[in-house]
């Protein structure tokens, strides 16, 4: 498989050269890391269910995905027709729905039923939202593991708003909530984007029920094509993973849809500034704490980046290259991924959706460096993974041969600083040392 180009040094068997990242002692200075790909769960080719630690777990077509604060990972696991859980030791449960028995019932866990879930999302008072896809509803996990109906009737698709027993959806996918408890859908049948209010009316939001189309403005006037991922970001703005579009949608608080990343209707696997970007069909979304936008684009089997300096970036696997591999320096692959989320130490989860299998990604990350005038030590500084562990080297200039410079650390943050006290300039490069 195509590797991207090692360092200009060798390891030692206890370090993996997963990171080339040089930055001047001076202000400003930037460099970026390569990914890791490693599978959390489930065996890739071996669909099925089973629960269990991360070795023996198996899931069939695992899609959305939601993260809670504490490290554990809920799963809609579509073809099992089952949310699943993946505690932070790496066991996996079924909390709701009964593996290949689709269907509709609301109830305690076991006896709740599910018709291929998708979208999944944490709710309120420990509860977590589901897009139940196939039954083209909307129900809600309680704390106390019952499963209830919100909005929308099995069987019944259709386009109505209004009460939440009389309103209908069309295979809604996406599904994201808001800090004022109102919940936002992609309603994906009917290419729209759907709205149920604290008191549970359905209204929509953004596009027009059953109009596909490529037309931002106003929310009543734009046009939605198969939106799939939504995601909600701190200023308030609603994120849609606008599938068939090709494209990334905002819609401002002010209701105005505008195409954030991409061009409507035309498809392609490009990087660069959001407006040339191109996607092939993104899928669900996530924001991390640095406002960057992670989107799953799954015909391409890759994982883009959206920053907030407008470019896009593709950060784990190589667009059009599908494969269950994991590794280093952009050799892990995916097939048809789908679901992504942010877990408290700063690692992705992914759900590898044809693959079977959950995958953790340590995405790319910035080291800089620079010293402040009349500061005695130098500061350096990058993002990193708790838990997992770095080393310094310097060198002082290009050629010479790299130094380590202190012993290695282990990251307890999301964001690590070292200070080099010796005198003059130098290059640093951080690298993460092997698991």
């Amino acid at each position: 498989m195509a590797q991207t180009s090692q360092p200009p040094f060798r390891n030692t068997a206890a370090l993996r050269t997963l990171l080339l990242a040089l930055a001047l002692a001076s202000p400003g200075a930037t460099s970026r890391a390569q990914d890791s790909v490693r599978t959390a769960a489930g065996l890739a080719g071996d669909a099925r269910h089973a629960d269990g630690p991360a070795t023996v777990a198996r899931f069939a077509d695992p899609v959305g995905i939601a993260v809670a604060a504490d490290g554990r990972v809920y799963i809609a696991d579509a073809a099992n027709h089952c949310i699943r859980l993946r505690t932070p030791d790496g066991r996996v449960a079924t909390v709701a729905g009964q593996p290949g028995e689709p269907g509709m019932r609301d109830g305690p866990g076991g006896v709740a039923r599910l018709d291929s879930p998708s979208g999944i999302t944490l709710g309120w008072e420990g509860s977590l939202l589901v897009a139940d896809t196939g039954n083209h509803a909307v129900r809600r996990l309680m704390s106390d593991g019952r499963l209830v109906t919100l909005a929308g009737m099995a069987g019944e698709p259709g386009v109505t708003n209004g009460p939440a027993a009389t309103a209908r959806f069309d295979g809604p996918l996406g599904i994201v909530a808001s800090p004022d408890h109102a919940i936002f859908v992609a309603d994906s049948g009917n290419h729209s984007i759907r709205r149920i209010a604290p008191d549970l009316a359905v209204t929509t939001y953004a596009g027009e029920n059953g109009d596909w189309g490529a037309r931002d403005g106003p929310a009543g006037t734009a046009r939605f094509n198969g939106p799939v991922g939504l995601a909600l970001a701190a200023d308030g703005s609603l994120w849609v993973a606008d599938s068939l579009n090709h494209a990334i949608r905002r819609i401002a608080p002010d209701g105005i849809v505008t195409t954030a990343a991409g061009k409507l209707g035309e498809d392609g696997s490009s990087d660069g500034p959001a407006a040339d970007a191109r996607f092939g069909k993104p899928a669900e979304l996530a924001f991390d704490p640095r406002g960057r936008l992670y989107i799953v684009d799954a015909f391409l089997h890759a994982l883009r980046r959206l920053d907030p300096d407008g470019r896009v970036r593709t950060v784990a696997g190589i667009a059009g290259q599908p494969g269950d591999a994991d590794g280093n320096n952009r050799a892990g692959r995916f097939l048809n991924p789908y679901g992504v989320g942010v877990l408290p130490g700063g690692s992705l989860m992914v759900t590898d959706t044809f693959n079977a299998t959950l995958r953790e990604v340590i995405a790319p990350f910035a080291l800089s460096a620079g010293k402040a005038a009349g500061a005695s030590a130098a500061r350096v500084e990058w993002e990193s993974v708790a838990g997992r562990r770095y080393q310094v080297f310097a060198a002082g200039e290009l050629g010479q041969p790299w130094q380590p410079v202190g012993s290695p650390i282990t990251a307890t943050a999301t964001t690590m600083v070292f200070e080099d006290s010796r005198p003059g300039t130098r290059l640093y490069q951080i690298q993460r040392l092997e698991e």
